[in-house]
């Protein structure tokens, strides 16, 4: 149901993993830039798996069971939580022994499990673990584990003999009730899809808990010794503390609790490595498998920092191992092996996306380390985007804007023009987006320089942002006696008669004045144009071409709200700071957030995946699931990560 009130749900506080069970419900498990996931199922656990091969139906099962075997066991199930997979005991009356097997991520390619049986009666029993698994692609008895494969990765950075290989090892010593003793297994390979491994049988008093490990490797090779049970025991322990330590980080008050839980298990289940490479984030394990897409990196950094630093500076450092060294270009996305590729490119949020960082941060040494990449994408720009020289600069297509089909990329209203000294082509109109991107990233630049000790450079870009700034103004607003807009423009001066996300920038980016911002936020509130029962649009209702299931014809992008909130949360600042009235800003901006947390898959105990957009009338889940920048954008919220801006823009 979508009209929930969360005030009726007792929403917990963050105290332990064990507080958010099934959060993303039975969703494949992925962590530590692991290629390989897990997934719940019922009485067992599917996997290991690659993230190119989930839907296969291959996949193996592997049940996990421990005996007190002169007494009965309760009937088990299987249990997501952030960052391990349960399988326990119900918890029934007659239970004489209680049994769990966790799963969790140690690094990218180990995955570690934890048996762990307890006699809770009185009488001492013989107890002994029982491990099986079908559908395991078995190619050898290894030792005191098997060698299993996995489907062949179609990616060529991944060797075959590496990434489709794995091992099942069992650690050989086990805890009782903490004191480490020797263990042995006996493992048989019915076929070449079964096996099984039994412990020995080991004596249990009344009270005492027994403790013992498996290891799942995804590398040939790895580990050449194994540890043991006391180690395991360690190392498991640091597995749940770091998940706690990313709970903790991110925990709000009140309602979001359940959707900021869902954010961070979200990003870190797309978190993946490259050989050789930095870490990224992909938008989604479903669908975008293949790579990762630029403005979601840099979207996925802002939510990320929060919780997992080195991740976020990583992922940006991934990204900008591809650009274009002669030009200072960006790609569009960097492939699973770390190559650019992709479209023209995408939007100018770097410099964004690095001085979150660094706010959040305070590291100088990173600032240093982006400043002249970013001025230089920065000088990309308006070389080879200004077809017209007039210092204003346009989209090329509407997958270099990242709102790919867009209304006001259809042939009605864009074109292809070419300047022939230049060697520049984009489209006719000048982009009322990209053009505050820019004029925000001068500022930042500006902002940058300053820390990093460079005044001249600092007073330059403020220089160019506040000549920028007053262009900007004078040319993309469009306003009526009620209400205005800003639109993107075509080279003559006319605007495209559309209405659309694009206008958010505006906002987002500072570069409305206070009067015009108002303006925009009778608009933003007319129920006929953008006021919709879940959310705003992508383009305006009224618009002819609206199509609520339209990809970025329509449809509600948590982003683009996001940027709308955000800009007008910075403009009741400017106003509060002005003396004037703040109102209209601070009222719409909380509406506005209170529509989204009452949506689908952002309501207390909703367990739909965050998706790509929703249906902005219903806020109906659409696209693929898993999405990380929707993610990010809800601990943007959770967080209140907004610009505190200077009074530059008071005018």
């Amino acid at each position: 149901m979508l009209w929930l009130c969360p005030s009726l749900f007792l929403v917990p506080v963050v105290a332990s993993i064990y507080d958010w069970p099934n959060v993303l419900g039975d969703a494949w498990l992925f962590d530590q830039g692991s290629t390989f996931g897990y997934r719940p199922s019922g009485v067992s656990i599917r996997g290991p798996a690659p993230d190119w091969a989930l839907g296969d139906g291959g996949v193996p099962l592997i049940r996990y069971q421990g005996t007190l075997l002169q007494q009965g066991n309760g009937e088990r199930r299987a249990t997501s939580y952030p960052g391990s997979i349960l399988m326990a005991d119900d918890e029934t009356a007659d239970v004489r022994s209680s049994f769990r097997a966790q799963l969790a991520f140690l690094s990218s390619n180990v995955t570690l499990v934890k048996l762990t049986l307890e006699n809770v009666g009185v009488q001492p029993a013989s107890s002994r673990f029982n491990i099986t698994g079908s559908g395991a692609n078995i190619s050898v008895l290894h030792g005191n584990g098997i060698k299993f494969a996995l489907p062949k990765s179609s990616m060529p950075c991944f060797p075959q003999s590496v990434y489709s290989a794995g091992q099942l090892s069992f650690i050989q010593s086990h805890l009782l009730d903490g004191h480490l003793q020797p263990l042995q297994w006996n493992v048989t390979v019915k076929d070449s899809g079964h096996f099984e491994a039994i412990s020995e049988d080991i004596n249990v008093a009344g009270g005492q808990v027994l403790v013992a490990f498996a290891l799942i490797t995804h590398v040939v090779g790895i580990p050449s010794s194994l540890p043991d049970a006391y180690e395991s025991n360690e190392d498991f322990n640091q597995i749940i503390s770091r998940w706690e330590g990313y709970l903790r980080a991110v925990q709000p008050s009140g309602q979001m609790n359940w959707a900021a839980v869902k954010s961070v298990m979200t990003l870190i289940g797309n978190w993946r490595t490259v050989p050789g490479g930095r870490p990224g984030v992909l938008p989604s394990y479903v669908g975008y498998e293949g790579g990762f897409w630029s403005w979601d990196t840099y979207k996925q950094a802002v939510g990320m920092v929060h919780f997992a630093p080195h991740l976020a500076k990583d992922q940006l450092r991934l990204l900008i191992s591809a650009r274009d060294k002669a030009t200072g270009h960006i790609p569009d996305k960097v492939d699973r092996c770390g190559v650019g590729g992709g479209c023209s490119g995408k939007p100018p949020l770097l410099a964004w996306a690095v001085w979150k960082v660094f706010q959040e941060t305070g590291d100088t040494t990173f600032l240093r380390e982006m400043y002249d990449v970013i001025r230089n994408f920065h000088h990309f720009w308006y070389e080879h985007r200004d077809v017209t020289g007039a210092g204003l600069c346009s989209w090329t297509e509407g997958m270099e804007s990242g709102m790919d089909d867009g209304v006001r990329f259809q042939p009605e209203f864009a074109k292809s023009i070419s300047n022939t000294s230049t060697h520049v082509t984009t489209l006719d109109f000048w982009s009322v987006d990209l053009n505050s991107y820019l004029y925000k990233e001068k500022r930042l630049l500006s902002k940058m320089a300053t820390i990093l000790d460079v005044p001249s450079e600092a007073a330059g870009w403020l220089e160019a942002a506040e000549a920028l700034l007053v262009r900007l103004r004078a040319i993309f607003f469009v306003e009526n006696d009620r209400a205005g807009f800003f639109s993107d423009v075509y080279f003559n001066g006319s605007a495209l008669d559309i209405q659309g996300c694009e206008g958010f920038a505006a906002l987002f980016c500072g570069v409305a004045t206070l009067s015009q911002a108002r303006k925009v936020v009778e608009t933003l509130r007319d129920p006929k144009e953008f006021f919709l029962n879940f959310s705003l649009p992508t383009v305006s209702k009224d618009n002819k071409f609206f199509n609520a299931q339209g990809y970025w014809k329509g449809p509600t992008w948590i982003d683009q709200t996001w940027f709308a909130y955000a800009g007008l949360r910075g403009y009741e600042s400017l106003a509060k700071a002005a003396g004037a009235d703040y109102a209209p800003f601070a009222q719409l901006a909380s509406e506005l957030k209170q529509k989204i947390f009452r949506g689908n898959s952002f309501v207390f105990n909703d367990t739909t995946p965050f998706t790509e957009h929703y249906d902005p009338d219903t806020g109906v889940a659409q696209g693929i699931p898993h999405f990380s920048w929707t993610a990010a954008h809800v601990l943007m919220w959770a967080m209140e990560v907004v610009d505190p801006w200077d009074d530059a823009i008071l005018i």
